[in-house]
């Protein structure tokens, strides 16, 4: 039995195992080899983070790599911006925490500008950065030239007013929906040189949008220091400090010819504008400035003393003789019930412009190059020819000084009394509108 044991299977040792079987022909050598794949390129390197100071221009030129890369602001730190390799532009915001930790941020804003006042508010939530100024809100220059003129144009002279207002339809329409911090030093300096052709305009509406400025500062809707600003450019802006156009003084005289084709139109056009020719007259025949006849009402007219009077004019209160020709023209008109005017329109309000009735006035008249002001300038002119001297031509015109009528003479006369000056001008001029 123990012969059986031992002759039985053995046991797989190592020593014991099979061995594999001998091929003659190696069934591998007719297999065709695999080429091997090429090497994928190297992956490029992404663009190294630079910085520089953000600003719309360098933003705009900056171009997608092949993988995205960020640009850092060199003034706000941790602000940054996110070029994708699509072109995509993103802003980022890149926090140093306590602690060693950063913190990321994909910030909302599209614009640069709004970015930055994102960042600020974010480095506020996150405890590293001081609280924020109110921010500005968005007003549109039409607005803030509105509430202008409704709360300054009352405290000044009507008279002044209501050359203002006249400019203020060109500075409202310059920048019309443009927000007040978008304007620039060079937007005002366009619209200045816009308006070359009527220099002494320009030079209103110039001095009227550094008011504008001014003011607007003071109710907090423009801030300059925010708005990307010099001092000088700033001072220049609140405070308009332009150099004018310079303004060619205007004496237009009218001839003794013109004067009669003056006459003439007016007394074909008096049958429907009425109102309009009496306003005419009274500017030639008192010499006076046009609000200060538009807006006249029949409380200012003294009749025993022959005079009218002016609280509020471009040089104080003043008073003026009410010479015969004058008079007859005031006491032709009707006088509207409830209405304290002189010359209302049929509203009840006071004429507000000319403009159109003169244009075709001097085109009945056949008078060309004539302003409404010259009005005024021809009764000066008229006094001068009297040989008046410069102080009864300066209370006859409502001159300050004395020295301003000289435009109209240089001759110097013996003194007359006011009405009868203006009984002599009056008289002179209506004999050459044709005996009026």
């Amino acid at each position: 039995m123990l012969d059986s044991v031992l002759d039985g299977p053995k046991r797989n040792r190592p020593g014991n195992r099979p061995k594999p079987p001998i091929f003659e022909i190696d069934p591998f050598d007719d297999a065709i080899p695999e080429p091997l794949a090429e090497r994928p390129a190297d992956r490029a390197k992404p663009r190294p983070a630079r910085r520089a100071r953000l600003t719309d221009e360098l933003i705009a030129s900056l171009e997608p790599g092949l993988v995205q890369f960020y640009v850092w602001d060199t003034k706000d730190t941790g602000l940054g911006v996110r070029i994708g390799a699509t072109g995509t532009v993103a802003f980022v915001l890149k926090l140093r925490l306590p602690g060693g930790r950063s913190k990321w941020l994909t910030l909302e804003a599209e614009k640069l500008e709004d970015a930055r006042l994102e960042y600020l508010e974010r480095r506020l939530d996150f405890g590293k950065g001081k609280p924020l100024a109110k921010r500005l809100q968005d007003v549109l220059w039409q607005d803030v030239v509105n509430r202008w003129e409704t709360e300054t144009l009352k405290t000044i002279r009507p008279s002044s007013a209501a050359t203002y207002r006249g400019a203020l339809k060109h500075v409202r329409e310059a920048f019309r929906d443009r927000p007040l911090r978008t304007l620039k030093y060079g937007d005002l300096w366009a619209f200045h040189e816009s308006m070359s052709d009527t220099p002494r305009q320009a030079n209103v509406c110039i001095r009227l949008m550094g008011a504008i400025f001014e003011s607007s500062i003071f109710w907090g809707h423009w801030d300059p220091t925010k708005d990307g600003l010099t001092p000088h450019q700033a001072l220049r802006l609140s405070r308009s400090r332009w150099k004018p156009y310079p303004e060619a003084k205007r004496n237009r005289p009218f001839s003794d010819d013109e004067l009669g084709r003056l006459g003439a139109a007016l007394a074909a056009m008096e049958p429907k504008a009425r109102i309009q020719v009496a306003a005419v007259r009274l500017l030639l025949l008192t010499g006076k400035r046009l609000r200060e006849i538009l807006d006249l009402e029949w409380d200012q007219i003294d009749l025993p003393s022959r005079t009218i009077r002016w609280e509020h004019t471009k040089t104080g209160a003043m008073s003026a003789p009410l010479n015969d020709a004058a008079l007859k023209v005031l006491q032709g008109l009707p006088r509207m019930e409830g209405c304290p005017y002189v010359l209302p329109m049929t509203s009840g309000k006071p004429i507000r412009d000319l403009s159109k009735f003169w244009r075709i006035l001097m085109s009945k008249a056949e008078i060309t190059d004539a302003h409404r002001h010259d009005l005024r300038h021809a009764h000066g002119n008229e006094a001068a020819g009297l040989n008046l001297n410069l102080q009864i031509t300066a209370a006859l015109l409502g001159h300050a000084d004395a020295h301003t009528s000289e435009r109209y003479s240089k001759v110097q006369a013996s003194a007359h009394p006011a009405m009868e000056a203006s009984q002599a001008v009056s008289s002179s001029l209506s004999r050459k509108m044709g005996g009026e």
